[in-house]
């Protein structure tokens, strides 16, 4: 794969582009008659309260009456976004008669966990339906595109695409009002963070993206000490706190656990958030092998006794008796659970496959289908219930099939992508 290449500050408009007409998508058909209008299309979920970047000298946007002219009118080029492949998706979904027009509101395409219409939506709106020097509208509608993609699995797209940015450390997505205390970025944070990102896989280089979110991480601090009030210093410690995770989620990516597991245990956090970094710990060790590491970290995070954290406590101490072998103690402790927290999806799913491993392939069946019919599906119940069909049955095929069928047939709430693969019915 190429190597990384940083754009000249001073040619901002050159990008790396891939041939491709966006009109040409299968799923993306609309007739000119039916074209909704520049504002309906664009119409998308308000920003969370926590989105927008505090009101920092160094990340706040130009007040509405010193309005920004600079041109970015490379990020609306068609050629820098790519047809969405439908060759992975089972004929189930492309033909379910309950899909909507592409021409929705994209906040109706997101609510519904419709996200490759979303993410076809949103590439049409950014490159026919916004001033090239809207840049917020630009970013939002790019953010929607490069999330949307990352949801139905087109991360090796996403990343081609990420790269229309160029150098996002160029003075270009600065503003400069001649005191340099005054700069600040103009591409929201989150959109920052999915960049970083989308850079390490797009070059297969996870260093890459380790040293992208220390770069961050430095602003943060920068930030932090340059905040005005109490709840500006909070949003960035907050976000000081994120990059440190997500580095260790990049440590594991590579292939180095055990770094990973340092890193979450170096991390300085209270209350919360140190309960959570332990958990996730925990994981990091049961992943590497290291059971008395993760039993160390499992009980320096049980310190609360909500609902939540029973949950997750619990389901971690019965995975602990997976990764040691001790099946049946897996089972009781899942069951246990399960008992306790009947609704509960994820705890069900983990029995179902602790079933599996003990033999027991008809309840494991029986609770994995029931528990399709009852909640919002996800890939691991759809692959794992996939793999029992392989096991009972040599027309595996036909149910699969069948069972696509079913999720097709449902309507997407949004809180669940509506969409699967073929790699999670494993066709």
């Amino acid at each position: 794969m190429a190597s990384h290449t940083r754009f000249n500050s001073t040619d901002e408009r050159r990008r790396i582009a891939i041939p491709r007409d966006v009109d040409d998508d299968p799923l993306a058909a609309l007739s000119a008659q039916n074209a909704p209008s520049a504002i309906s299309r664009i119409r998308s979920p308000p920003r969370p309260s926590h989105s927008p970047a505090p009101h920092s000298r160094l990340t706040s946007p130009p007040p509405p009456d010193q309005p920004l002219l600079k041109d970015f009118s490379f990020l609306q080029d068609p050629a820098a976004y790519h047809v969405l492949p439908a060759s992975a998706v089972p004929p189930p979904f492309l033909n379910a008669p309950n899909i909507p027009s592409v021409a929705s509101p994209i906040d109706t395409l997101l609510l519904s966990g419709h996200y490759r219409l979303a993410a076809i939506a949103a590439a049409r709106n950014l490159v026919s339906s916004t001033p090239a020097t809207d840049y917020t509208t630009l970013f939002h509608l790019l953010h929607i595109r490069l999330a949307c993609l990352c949801l139905i699995n087109e991360h090796a797209l996403a990343a081609q695409e990420a790269r229309v940015f160029g150098d996002l450390n160029s003075s270009f997505y600065y503003r400069d009002e001649g005191d340099a205390g005054a700069r600040g970025h103009l591409v929201p944070w989150e959109l920052r963070l999915l960049v970083v990102r989308l850079a390490a896989l797009g070059y297969g280089e996870w260093r890459k993206g380790v040293m992208g979110y220390y770069e961050l991480a430095r602003e943060c601090r920068e930030a932090f000490a340059h905040a005005e009030d109490t709840a500006e210093k909070e949003v960035w410690r907050v976000r000081l706190r994120d990059c440190g995770v997500r580095v260790a989620n990049v440590l594991v990516e590579m292939g180095d656990l055990e770094g990973a597991g340092r890193h979450l245990a170096g991390l300085h956090a209270d209350g919360d958030e140190a309960q959570d970094v332990r958990l996730m710990e925990t994981l990091v060790w049961l992943r590497l092998g290291d059971i008395a590491a993760a039993r160390r970290c499992l009980a320096s995070a049980s310190a609360s006794s909500s609902e939540s954290t029973a949950i997750l406590d619990g389901t971690l101490d019965a995975l602990i008796h997976l990764a040691d072998g001790s099946y049946a103690a897996a089972v009781s402790a899942f069951s246990t659970l399960h008992t306790t927290f009947p609704s509960d999806a994820m705890v069900a799913q983990n029995l179902a496959v602790c079933l599996l491993y003990t033999g027991r392939i008809a309840e494991a069946r029986t609770l994995l289908q029931d528990l399709v019919g009852e909640s919002q599906p996800f890939h691991s119940l759809v692959f794992n219930l996939s793999t029992i069909y392989e096991l009972c049955t040599e027309r595996n095929r036909d149910s699969k099939m069948g069972l696509a069928g079913k999720m097709a047939a449902r309507k997407g709430d949004g809180s669940v992508g509506w969409e699967m693969s073929n790699a999670d019915f494993k066709l």
